[in-house]
């Protein structure tokens, strides 16, 4: 009743066992249990469009800069979902950042709870993932704590709050290589709310800063415009008209999206990606508790997200699955 697991959710941590039929059917009921919560309409064909300020078609390939109008901005995001902001910081600056994430994955453990790993095709187990990076880049902790990061949490009329850049697990590092073959490397579509909490954590704005560049090759972000707008299923896009939209970009961009807009990462093929993801929520109203959950309780979610990973990569190989997963 409180929308705390989708039934996505339930499933991945063992809360759920599907008895006949498979997952994908459990899950395709998520907006029908959606729209009973929250009183939103299941999403029809055909019923979103995209208008630019003066009323015309939006151009969904178009990419701001920090001296752009920030009400231009702001419209985008609502309309479409995301954004794509370039050379908010310098190469250097990424370059620091990439350093530090060198030393934090020398650092990793595959136990210690604070990393995701994946192994690549030659049978090398990496850490994929650094949770927490924030705690252990200063560099990364000084852009965050930028009026050029600040101000992207001021593109709508929303209260946002960011991330606070000295807190747990506000932010984290990818590093993505080539021909994974295991583990939690590049995820395919999916809603940051896919778990469950949309009603608790929705619309946040997950904010992507390019560490490396990335395009086709490299494991681009891919978004579906519109789709935050949309009550659909939080995993997929098989039953989706919306259009979709690659995100190419260069070392010291940013990308931002909704929290409720379907997204994705393409597997690189030819170089690695680095990239941070951190974000901003909103703002609590008065009267409001959050109760942040206990350490074990975090451990054991992650865990079970990369057995499920696992799991799914065994029952669906070979290069025709995973094309039609990262399709755009």
């Amino acid at each position: 009743v409180q929308g705390v697991a989708s039934t996505f959710g339930v499933q991945m941590t063992g809360r759920a066992t599907v008895r006949e039929g498979d997952v994908d059917h459990l899950i395709m009921w998520e907006p029908v249990l959606r729209s009973l919560l929250d009183g939103r309409p299941v999403y029809e064909p055909g019923t979103i469009d995209f208008r630019s300020v003066d009323g015309g078609d939006l151009d969904l390939h178009h990419s701001f800069t920090a001296d752009d109008d920030p009400a231009d901005v702001g419209h985008f995001l609502a309309q479409a979902g995301f954004l794509h902001l370039e050379g908010v910081f310098t190469e250097a600056e990424m370059d620091a950042v990439s350093a530090d994430l060198d030393d934090a994955m020398d650092a990793a453990d595959r136990d210690d709870g604070s990393s995701w790993w994946a192994r690549t095709a030659d049978d090398e187990w990496y850490p994929s993932r650094i949770l927490g990076f924030n705690q252990r880049s200063p560099a990364l902790r000084a852009l965050l704590s930028s009026e050029r990061f600040a101000r992207i949490g001021t593109f709508t009329d929303d209260g946002m709050i960011q991330r606070d850049p000295d807190g747990r697990d506000s932010a984290e590092g990818l590093y993505k290589k080539v021909d994974v073959v295991e583990g939690v490397s590049d995820v395919s579509w999916h809603k940051d709310c896919s778990m469950g909490n949309h009603s608790r954590r929705c619309c946040g704005l997950t904010v992507g800063i390019s560490v490396t560049g990335a395009g086709p090759t490299n494991g681009e972000l891919g978004v579906v415009a519109g789709s935050h707008r949309a009550n659909i299923p939080a995993l997929g896009v098989a039953h989706v008209d919306l259009p979709r939209v690659p995100l190419s970009t260069r070392t010291g961009d940013v990308t931002v999206h909704c929290s409720c807009t379907l997204h994705m990462s393409r597997p690189p093929v030819s170089d690695e990606r680095r990239v941070v993801y951190t974000g901003f929520g909103l703002a609590p109203r008065p009267g409001d508790h959050r109760v942040e959950p206990d350490e074990e309780s975090v451990r054991r979610d992650r865990a079970s997200l990369n057995d499920h990973v696992r799991r799914r990569q065994k029952n669906h190989t070979g290069p025709s699955t995973r094309t039609a997963s990262f399709e755009l």
